[in-house]
């Protein structure tokens, strides 16, 4: 009957996934007679739904972490030195690779071929800037963290190792982005905030981690900062191999002077 057990269990790692994007379409399709339908209004949808689907993937969180706490016994999860290094790190770590990431991306023909991408990021960048803070930097994180980070790789990782569950939540992560460019940079960037979680045992550094990154991207879209190293000149690419060292670096220091915990 082990068949029926690795079923039951990969199905407790699947069906937080479903119920989260059943809702939040859900939702989506009920805010699009709410609103207008535009690529204005599309970043308020998507926080409102993020907003929404918090609840629902916070009680399988709360859950996991209930059952944690009884087989393992209960962690102290306040706030200390190392926690504070931990966060730092993450931001840090995951700011510098989302920029390398983003410009390598620009220096190949994947924006210009993909029309979904295309599409994504017109409407993404098509509200106010407010609403894209709100969104894209606050709440979606949140909500993509707990479901992912939070569930998704922590129970996989208890069903097939902490390597796999960081390959697997990563590549769900970039698939469920739906085009070939947000795919490349959702599952390298995702990777990373797996690590996170890892080796530090706390959701809140992959929070921070995802925060960072879609910050910097947005301010970027915005303002035009850093656009000299979209360019794959001598001081572009010099730039973008520096911030994948910058990122290399926080993470072994993470991996060298934190010891692992228990995610």
């Amino acid at each position: 009957m082990n068949w029926r057990k690795n079923n039951n269990r990969i199905w407790q790692v699947v069906y937080p996934i479903g119920i989260y994007y059943v809702v939040s379409s859900l939702m989506f399709f009920a805010l699009s007679f709410l609103f207008e339908d535009s690529e204005r209004t599309y970043m308020l949808r998507q926080l409102i739904c993020a907003v929404f689907t918090i609840p629902f993937t916070m009680s399988f969180y709360k859950q996991d972490m209930r059952a944690e706490d009884i087989v393992f016994g209960k962690k102290e999860r306040g706030i200390d030195g190392r926690r504070i290094g931990g966060i730092l790190i993450a931001a840090l770590s995951a700011g510098a690779l989302g920029i390398a990431v983003n410009n390598t991306i620009a220096y190949t023909p994947l924006m210009k071929v993909s029309a979904g991408f295309q599409e994504a990021n017109e409407a993404f960048f098509g509200g106010s800037f407010a609403i894209e803070l709100l969104g894209s930097c606050l709440m979606i994180p949140i909500a993509e963290e707990l479901l992912f980070r939070g569930v998704v790789y922590k129970r996989m990782s208890r069903l097939a190792g902490d390597k796999l569950a960081i390959v697997f939540s990563a590549l769900l992560f970039g698939v469920l982005h739906t085009n070939l460019v947000q795919f490349f940079y959702a599952a390298v960037v995702g990777a990373l905030l797996a690590f996170l979680i890892r080796q530090t045992g706390s959701l809140l550094n992959a929070i921070v981690g995802h925060m960072a990154a879609n910050t910097i991207a947005v301010i970027r879209a915005e303002t035009g900062w850093l656009d000299f190293s979209y360019h794959p000149n001598a001081a572009g690419i010099g730039f973008t191999v520096f911030m994948f060292a910058v990122a290399a670096g926080f993470l072994w220091v993470l991996a060298v002077r934190f010891p692992r915990e228990a995610a």
